[in-house]
């Protein structure tokens, strides 16, 4: 007999009576059977179910068990993955690959937002973090085969995997676990995502895939190959075997941005208001009680990204008892980048520039200098000041500036695993090692000012929400209109994550009537971040001009107009393109690196100083034990578990002590620890062949983020340091806690699914989480030692408590159909509440809103499939979305939607066709803060075009 089950179709044979079914969790997925079953779960169904969930294990088993003929495409992916989700006790959606290096999108984030109640960041246009179910993406776990993988980038590292570095076409499939089981790590509030490479037994021999793709990216206007080539060879008693593979993709990623920065408060009447009422200058009229921002920015980034993934893998089954696995997997992302910007600023008030102010209710919109001559020689002070220097008065605008970085992430996994297999039980042992190290070789920032007598005129609006310029024609195109130098920083990075674990994982099958099966294990994990900055200082050998800080250019070109080059040198003829888009961005000429570097050589000598404020270095040791049974009782199965996780945490820091130099900082050793019982239940109830019933409850938790452990305490006093007699009131400062406890998640599931046809289901989830221990941002007033002053001073330290409380609840809708003419649909809601939280301390009251939230997303996938012929439209739009604090109110991404297209033509039964858009239609995305009106950003990473082709043997 031959079934027909989601678009796969299967050929049983024999059955074995001793086998066992896994699923999830890099377990290699087997079936089990004891003799005649007597639910849904043992018909010839589950059978063709289960060998569709991996065929791996049917083509292993195809002497005794099952023929598998695999088909290939959308519609087996999509049923594959509606297999998974059908069988699992938890809550689990999956993402299969549609062929061997055919992952459904190029970025694994990308495929991951197709999720139900999955949201993602961007980079450059690609999905870089995920978060789940309205939590931060610091609260989602990712996992490679079960275990930790690590990442980093330029700045300090985070809790959340950075998706650009990982070559989507590597990975085989991968499971969003949305409700926790003890055997799963813990460390995802949200969820855990878990990536699974593929194993030399599971694929024939002498088989892979070598596919060549270009891509075009319409802002850049760069065409860039790529190519994904892997090779798997076992031997002729299939018990040994080696997979590899290798990726390269090149692309150039431009990104044009406009910035509205620094909003603050104007009033004359209101005490506390940060800055005083606005006056127009062209009118006279006062504007008391409003918001305004201190700049306005357009900016071009440029990055050139190299991508690179191995993959090797050795698999040994010397005995039907024993299989041994060894994997390595790396990624290496190269990222040089040269930034460019043109800034209309206030950042003194020193000469007010407000004319032409617009408002909108309480918020300017709109506001420019006027065409009045103000950038003249009066911006500059007495020479009496200084040491007979000029000291610049104010800063006024427009200010050009470059940034230029050379980066690099690398990131490498190895892993072994080996399992013994007994007759009612099996041991597996896990031991590896996964490391990464990324930041920047030089990053340098330079301004430009326009001054003395440059006659220009500027004027920005938000009005609508959408920015717009008018600017003269010297600011945009005349060099000579930037005759100021005006600031200057050079400085590498360098950060590295890393964790070596072992794990034992011993499993018993039971011949009990309820429970089928106990799981009892253990896991040490030793992870460290570490971090360090280098500044690149300059000294002419002559005088010392660069203050506490010692490094030339500093201070000295920062006021004195003629230490400095000739500022129209270092501006380049090139002009800068911000035409592509719908951003509202204008051209404007671009920075010369070129020149400063030739500057800078020809006239200081370079020395590379470590600045010790930048370095840092945390160490977690963490210690989990757990057990998980599997129960099934007539229709209903499921299981019950416990994990216990204890974590000793140590971290090192060196104060940044405004006013005193570094050689005066001592170490801050600071270490907690404490520990944690996570139970977890999950019940799935076959009510039909058709239907199924969930309901999970667990305490999950997630570690503080590594910027609140790992960041230098930095504080200072208010007033001149150089004048310690006119020393009054408290100084500022930031500082971090290491006695901050992990949040908890009280939460649950409640779910319906309908599998009414092949490949077809639709089902409905009930979600809710009671978060604690959220970190909230407060000041508390200190005392600490400086060197300004004689004895300690009261410093209003802004840090972190606990004690926070949050909650995340909502409901996720998907429907997905597979029609008999080769058409389908794949679509999915999801509404999720997030409630504020709030902690007092010494009476003051903040608040926070949970980042990564979005009320309202949904998917829609249509897709047609036959023999010859394949094309996927895929629709995602997400809500506003909260980011994050900023001043004190939510920072927001407004609604945004986006639209990719898949083809693909297959030539012959291996030689296919690609063809893929990302961003069809061009969405540019947008930001605002507090409120709609308060423009924050925009930005279009371009509309991205790939054409490829790809060969299976």
């Amino acid at each position: 007999m031959t079934n027909y089950y989601c678009g796969l179709v299967l050929k049983p044979h024999k059955q074995k009576q001793n086998t066992q079914l896994e699923i999830g969790m890099g377990k290699q997925t087997v079936i089990k059977t004891k003799g005649q079953g007597r639910h849904f779960k043992r018909n010839a169904i589950l059978i063709s179910l289960l060998a569709a969930i991996n065929t791996s294990y049917a083509a292993e088993q195809a002497n005794d068990d099952v023929e598998v003929i695999e088909v290939r495409g959308i519609r087996s992916s999509t049923a594959e993955n509606l297999a998974i989700k059908r069988l699992s006790a938890a809550t689990v959606d999956a993402i299969t690959a549609e062929d061997i290096g055919k992952f459904p999108d190029k970025n694994v984030a990308d495929s991951l937002q197709r999720v139900s109640g999955v949201l993602i960041d961007r980079d450059g246009g690609e999905g870089s973090r995920v978060s789940i179910r309205g939590t931060s993406p610091d609260w989602t776990l990712t996992q490679l085969n079960g275990n930790y993988i690590a990442s980093s980038g330029s700045g300090t590292p985070t809790r959340s995997f950075n998706y650009t570095l990982l070559p989507s076409s590597m990975i085989k499939s991968v499971e969003v676990y949305k409700s926790a089981e003890a055997r799963i790590d813990e460390g995802g509030i949200g969820g855990t995502v878990i990536l699974h490479t593929r194993k030399p037994l599971e694929m024939e021999a002498n088989s892979g895939a070598l596919s060549a793709e270009v891509t075009y990216d319409d802002v850049s206007e760069d065409t860039k190959p790529q190519v994904n080539v892997l090779y798997s060879w076992k031997n002729d008693d299939e018990n040994f075997g080696v997979l590899a593979g290798f990726t390269r993709q090149d692309r150039t990623v431009t990104t044009i941005t406009n910035n509205a920065s620094h909003w603050r408060f104007h009033s004359d009447t209101v005490e506390g208001a940060e800055r005083p009422a606005l006056v127009d200058q062209a009118t006279g009229e006062v504007y008391n009680n409003v918001w305004a921002p201190r700049a306005m920015s357009v900016n071009n980034s440029n990055q050139d990204r190299t991508r690179d993934g191995y993959q090797v893998a050795v698999q040994w089954a010397p005995s039907d008892r024993l299989d041994l696995n060894f994997n390595y997997f790396g990624a290496k992302l190269g990222y040089d980048q040269t930034g460019q910007s043109i800034t209309f600023a206030e950042w003194n008030d020193n000469h007010n520039p407000y004319y032409g102010i617009v408002l909108d209710g309480d918020t300017v919109v709109a506001y420019g200098n006027g065409d009045n001559g103000l950038l003249n020689d009066n911006n500059w002070g007495d020479a009496d000041v200084n040491g007979g220097v000029p000291v610049r008065r104010g800063l006024l605008s427009p200010q050009l500036t470059g940034r230029e970085r050379f980066g690099e992430s690398k990131s490498n996994t190895y892993d072994f695993e080996g399992t013994y297999y007994g007759d009612t039980y099996s041991v597996t042992v896990k031991l590896g090692h996964t490391e990464a190290e990324g930041g920047t070789s030089k990053e340098t920032y330079a301004n430009i000012d326009a001054r003395l007598g440059s006659v220009n005129s500027w004027l920005w609006s938000i009005e609508n929400g959408k920015p717009s310029y008018e600017v003269s024609t010297d600011l945009a195109t005349d060099k000579e209109a930037y005759q100021y130098y005006d600031w200057f920083d050079s400085y590498s990075s360098e950060n590295e994550d890393s964790e070596d674990y072992i794990q034992t994982d011993v499993k018993f099958d039971l011949d009990g009537s309820f429970f089928t099966r106990l799981y009892v294990g253990g896991k040490y994990r030793d992870h460290e971040i570490k971090g360090i900055r280098n500044d690149f200082r300059w000294d002419d050998g002559i005088a010392d001009n660069g203050g506490y800080r010692g490094y030339l250019p500093g201070t000295e070109w920062f006021h004195n107009p003629d230490f400095h080059p000739d500022a129209p040198t270092l501006v380049s003829d090139h002009v800068v393109d911000n035409s592509a888009g719908d951003t509202g961005a204008f051209n404007f000429l671009a920075f010369d690196f070129g020149a400063l570097d030739n500057y800078l050589k020809e006239n200081f000598s370079q020395t590379v100083v470590p600045t010790l404020s930048g370095t840092y270095a945390l160490e977690e040791k963490i210690w989990s034990v757990y057990t998980q049974a599997d129960f099934e009782w007539q229709d209903f199965r499921g299981n019950v578990g416990v994990r216990y996780v204890n974590t000793e945490l140590s971290t090192l820091t060196y104060d940044d002590v405004i006013g005193q130099d570094d050689d005066d900082t001592d170490p801050n050793e600071r270490s907690s620890d404490g520990s944690e019982v996570l139970p977890s239940f999950n019940l799935a109830w076959d009510a039909t062949e058709d239907l199924v019933v969930r309901f999970a409850a667990a305490r999950t938790m997630a570690r503080v983020s590594y910027s609140d452990l790992s960041q230098a305490e930095s504080y200072g006093p208010p007033v001149n340091i150089n004048s310690p007699d006119s020393w009054t009131g408290r100084g500022n400062g930031t500082s971090v806690n290491t006695g901050l406890e992990p949040m908890l998640s009280d939460q649950f599931d409640l779910g319906i699914e309908w599998y009414y046809g092949d490949g077809s289901a639709l089902g409905a989830t009930l979600f809710s989480k009671d978060i604690s221990n959220l970190p909230i941002s407060t000041v508390e007033i200190v005392e600490r030692e400086h060197d300004c002053c004689n004895g300690p001073i009261e410093v209003e330290m802004n840090t972190k408590v606990g004690g926070g409380d949050a909650k995340s609840e909502g409901l996720e809708l998907f429907f997905q159909h597979s029609f008999d003419n080769g058409f389908g649909i794949l679509t999915n809601y999801t509404y999720t509440d997030t409630s504020t939280s709030e902690v007092s301390t010494d009476g003051q009251k903040t608040e926070a809103e949970i980042p990564g939230t979005a009320k309202h997303q949904y998917n829609v996938s249509v897709y047609f499939e036959n023999d010859d012929f394949s094309v996927r439209a895929s629709y995602n739009w997400k809500d506003d979305r909260a980011n994050g604090i900023h001043q004190g109110y939510n920072l927001y991404t407004k609604d945004y939607g986006q639209l990719d297209v898949n083809a693909s033509y297959n030539l012959t039964e291996d030689l296919s066709f690609t063809a893929s858009v990302v961003n069809l239609t061009e969405e540019v995305e947008e930001g605002y803060w507090k409120q709609s009106n308060r423009f924050t950003y925009n930005q279009y990473s371009g509309r991205r075009f790939y054409l490829g082709a790809n060969y299976n043997f």
